[in-house]
């Protein structure tokens, strides 16, 4: 954002439905300016009709050697109750070559059905729907079914030992871009549920435990909430050893704004922790076991990324005069180097940006236009994530007029 951007948007960030229509009206102004669909200087190998979901997962197998995805048949509409995605792989040396194995209807243009390799094995994980509720299947490479269990998960431990689980039908009414469209649940009709939360999934014996409900949270560190607003959790994520996980509790008011508490907790949910933000806290990547990074905003300081140290109120901020807006980070296994994106600018730009937390430099790989088709729901924010090496990085785009599924080698220029 540049300062004038800036300014607007801070008279008007508290205020949903006004912005929204404001950033429409300006992307729709500015959508007459031609520009590159495309700038870069490395070599994109581009998939339409793929994608694959959320930044705080890795697509590559442990090996390195498979990339998962998700193929879509029809574009920039919501999926409904019925609509199916395959799921499947790309094998060969630049990953062109597809095996479907699998459909899922539980899924959404964000994070997708959750897909993920399952620890250090070719087993992949997946949601979907039974008839009655969310499940999640765990799948070989050949597609056969290994196990199957009675809740949908949205994280997994690196070992491939515990999931998370929370309701995906209150993310439906809350945040419609995450939910997904079948499937009842009696409680999500209610604002502050008691028998609903995050629960623990044993991925060895099938066993859940409720970590916590909704009403335990809500009642944690009491702030002021209205009396119709609605909460949920969301954005589940387990530290890189698996003792620890950080998740948002959200609410919805009225006025379709959207608040948020980040979390951070032990697996079995003792140890709760609450950062201190001023209501808004949007994505978030884990560094290592004590550190967080956090794109949020502090009243008194400003819209960041914040480096946040576990059960502590120690933060730093993160290139302040080099990020001037949200996106959504990744460390590379280095712990050094991170991935991160921008929204689209006026002129639809998104940047695909690579930027080294010990140098403090940014180096924009990519930046590709975005149709002003793709907004709201159905956006497609690019969601950049390392590969394995760290030498690669996958990501959504719809540069080219269609959802597609892009990689880029660091070290391959043109």
């Amino acid at each position: 954002m540049n300062i004038f951007e800036r300014y607007i948007y801070n008279q008007i960030r508290f205020s949903p439905n006004i912005k929204k229509l404001i950033v429409y009206l300006y992307h729709r102004l500015f959508s007459i300016v031609p520009i590159k669909k495309i700038q870069t200087d490395y070599n994109i190998i581009t998939r339409e009709g793929f994608f694959f979901g959320f930044h705080d997962k890795c697509p590559w197998s442990p090996d390195n050697r498979f990339l998962l995805a998700h193929k879509y048949k029809t574009d920039l509409k919501m999926p409904n109750e019925k609509d199916a995605v395959e799921i499947g792989y790309f094998d060969d040396k630049d990953q062109t070559d597809f095996k479907s194995i699998a459909t899922t209807i539980t899924w959404n243009w964000q994070m997708g059905s959750m897909l993920q390799w399952v620890g250090n094995t070719n087993n992949i994980i997946y949601n979907d729907y039974n008839g009655k509720n969310h499940v999640a299947k765990v799948v070989d490479l050949n597609g056969k079914v290994i196990k199957e269990y009675s809740k949908p998960i949205a994280a997994i431990s690196s070992d491939g030992n515990f999931a998370l689980s929370h309701s995906f039908i209150r993310l439906r009414k809350a945040a419609p871009a995450y939910g997904y469209a079948n499937s009842n649940d009696i409680s999500a009709s209610e604002n502050i549920p008691d028998t609903d939360g995050i629960y623990l999934l044993n991925l060895k014996d099938g066993k859940s435990k409720l970590l916590f409900s909704i009403s335990d949270i809500v009642s944690y560190d009491i702030e002021k909430y209205s009396k119709d607003s609605y909460h949920y959790f969301t954005h589940c994520l387990f530290s890189p050893s698996g003792k620890r996980f950080a998740f948002y509790h959200r609410w919805l008011e009225n006025n379709n704004q959207t608040w948020t508490r980040l979390f951070t907790c032990n697996i079995d949910g003792s140890g709760l922790h609450k950062f201190d933000f001023s209501g808004v806290v949007t994505h978030l990547a884990w560094q290592d076991n004590k550190h967080l990074l956090a794109y949020g905003y502090k009243k008194s300081i400003g819209d960041h990324y914040y480096l946040l140290e576990d059960r502590m109120d120690n933060y730093k901020i993160i290139g302040k005069k080099i990020f001037t807006s949200d996106g959504h980070p990744q460390f590379a296994a280095d712990q050094e180097n991170i991935i991160t994106d921008t929204y689209p600018d006026r002129l639809r730009r998104q940047y695909l940006i690579h930027y080294n937390l010990n140098t403090n430099t940014r180096n924009d790989m990519a930046i590709l236009k975005s149709p002003l088709s793709y907004t709201g729901d159905v956006r497609c924010d690019l969601h950049p994530r390392w590969d394995r090496t760290g030498e690669s990085v996958v990501f959504d785009s719809s540069h080219t007029g269609k959802r597609s599924l892009c990689t880029i080698r660091l070290n391959h220029l043109k």
